[in-house]
C-alpha cells in the first residue's frame, strides 16, 4: 500500500467518526484500503456498491437524472450518512460518503472519465469534482486515483490532515486533470426554518452535534412540549430506560399541532437549548400525532403520562370507531408501543394504567405497559411550573 494512503487510513482509524461510504462505478481500491489498515471496526459501520442502475435507484429511493453526477453523489452520501445515525448510539460524530464514477472501461467511452464524491454530516456538505484526462491513464490507473480522492475527502470530512496523501494528478498541458472542491455549511436557522416549511422532518440534538432528517428508530422517546423541561421529565425517561435497558431514550418534541399551530423558530430555539444546555438528547418533529411519531421512530417506545394515555383511547377522540382502529393498527404495524406512568389527576387522585378504561373494540394487551410509581412518581406538570412563575 502506498505510504501516504497507509498514514492517511491510520489517521481516519483514529478519528471517533464513524462512517458509511456508498460507492458506485469506481474507486474499488479504496474499500481495501480503508478496510485493510488495523482499526476499520472502529470506523466504518457499512459499505455497500449500488453498481447497476437498478441497485442505484433501489438505494436512492428513486431512479436518479443522471447516475455519475453531482447530484447523484450527494443524495448517495445523504443516504449513507442516514444509515450512520440509524447504526449508531445518540450523539455519535458521523459522516456520510458518497462517490460516483464514469471510468475507463473495455470499450472506448464518448463522454468524459469523471467521478463525483461528497461527504455530509447534516450541517457541512463538502463536494469533489474530478476530471480526468482521456487516454492517459488505464482504468486501473484512474481507479487509483479516485480511490485516493475518496480517502483524502473522507479524512478531511472529519477534520484531518491530508498533506501525506500524494493524488497523482496531472494539473499541466494537454493531459491536464481537473479537480475542483466545494464546501457547503448549512446553519441550525436555516435547518429549522426548512423543518417549519416542511422540507424538513427531523432535527435530532445530541451529544452537542444536530442530525437532520435521520430518524433512529427503535428507540425511547419522551415526547413533550418541555415549556419548561423539568425533573418530572428527565426523570420519567430515565425510568424507562431502566424498564427497557437495551434501548436508549432521547425526548422529542413536536413543533405544532391542530389547535395551537407551528411554534415560532425564536421559541423552537429557547425550548431546544434547555436539552443542549443539559446534555439531554431531543428530537425536533412536526408530528403532532402518534401515528406520525410512529412513521419516523419505527419499533420506538413512547413514555406518556396516564391523561396522555387516557385521551389516547377516547373513541371521541377520533370521530368514528373505525377510525381509532385504524390508529391503533397503524401503531402496531410499526412495532410501536406505550409505557405509561401514573399521574395525578384534576381531585389529587394517582391514576394508573389499572385505572385506564380501555374500549372493548380494541385489542387487549401489548401495546400499554406501566411504569410502576416504584420507578416514577413525580406530581409535577410544566403548567403547573408555568402557573408558579406568574
Amino acid at each position: 500500500m502506498d505510504p501516504g494512503v497507509e498514514e492517511t487510513v491510520e489517521r481516519i482509524h483514529s478519528s471517533t467518526v464513524r462512517i458509511v461510504v456508498y460507492l458506485g462505478g469506481g474507486a474499488s481500491q479504496a474499500v481495501g484500503w480503508l478496510l485493510a489498515v488495523p482499526g476499520a471496526s472502529r470506523t466504518v459501520l457499512d459499505m455497500r456498491i449500488p453498481y447497476s442502475r437498478a441497485s442505484m435507484a433501489d438505494m436512492l429511493g428513486a431512479v436518479p437524472q443522471s447516475y455519475t453526477s453531482a447530484d447523484t453523489a450527494q443524495a448517495m452520501a445523504r443516504a449513507a450518512y442516514r444509515q450512520a445515525v440509524k447504526l449508531s448510539p445518540f450523539g455519535t460524530d458521523v459522516v456520510g460518503v458518497g462517490c460516483t464514477c464514469a471510468l475507463a472501461t473495455d470499450r472506448v467511452k464518448q463522454g468524459e472519465h469523471k467521478a463525483f464524491f461528497t461527504t455530509y454530516n447534516g450541517t457541512q456538505q463538502r463536494s469533489f469534482a474530478l476530471v480526468l484526462a482521456k487516454n492517459t491513464r488505464s482504468r486501473w490507473g484512474e481507479d487509483t486515483v479516485v480511490s485516493k480522492v475518496l480517502v483524502k475527502a473522507v479524512a478531511e470530512s472529519m477534520g484531518l490532515s491530508t498533506q501525506v496523501l500524494e493524488l497523482g494528478l496531472v494539473s499541466e498541458g494537454s493531459g491536464a486533470d481537473s479537480f475542483q472542491v466545494d464546501t457547503k455549511a448549512i446553519e441550525i436557522d436555516d435547518i429549522l426554518r426548512d423543518m417549519l416549511n416542511g422540507r424538513v422532518n427531523t432535527v435530532e440534538f445530541s451529544g452537542g452535534n444536530v442530525y437532520v432528517d435521520s430518524p433512529r428508530p427503535g428507540r425511547i422517546y419522551l415526547p413533550g412540549s418541555f415549556n419548561p423541561l423539568h425533573d418530572g421529565h428527565k426523570e420519567m425517561l430515565e425510568a424507562a430506560t431502566r424498564l427497557r435497558p437495551s434501548m436508549e431514550g432521547a425526548f422529542e418534541l413536536s413543533i405544532g399541532n391542530a389547535d395551537k399551530g407551528l411554534l415560532s423558530l425564536e421559541e423552537i430555539k429557547r425550548r431546544v437549548s434547555q436539552f443542549t444546555a443539559s446534555g439531554l438528547p431531543l428530537v425536533v418533529t412536526q408530528a403532532p400525532l402518534f401515528t406520525q411519531k410512529a412513521d419516523l421512530f419505527r419499533q420506538s417506545v413512547f413514555v406518556v403520562g396516564y391523561d396522555t394515555a387516557e385521551r389516547l383511547v377516547r373513541p371521541e377522540y377520533y370521530g368514528t370507531d373505525q377510525a381509532m382502529l385504524l390508529q391503533f393498527a397503524k401503531l402496531r404495524h410499526e412495532g410501536c408501543s406505550f409505557l405509561v406512568a401514573g399521574r395525578r389527576d384534576s381531585e389529587g387522585r394517582f391514576r394508573t394504567l389499572a385505572d385506564l378504561v380501555m374500549p372493548e373494540m380494541l385489542p387487549q394487551g401489548g401495546l400499554f405497559e406501566e411504569i410502576p410509581a416504584s420507578e416514577f412518581r413525580a406530581d409535577i406538570s410544566s403548567t403547573e411550573l408555568r402557573t408558579a412563575a406568574t
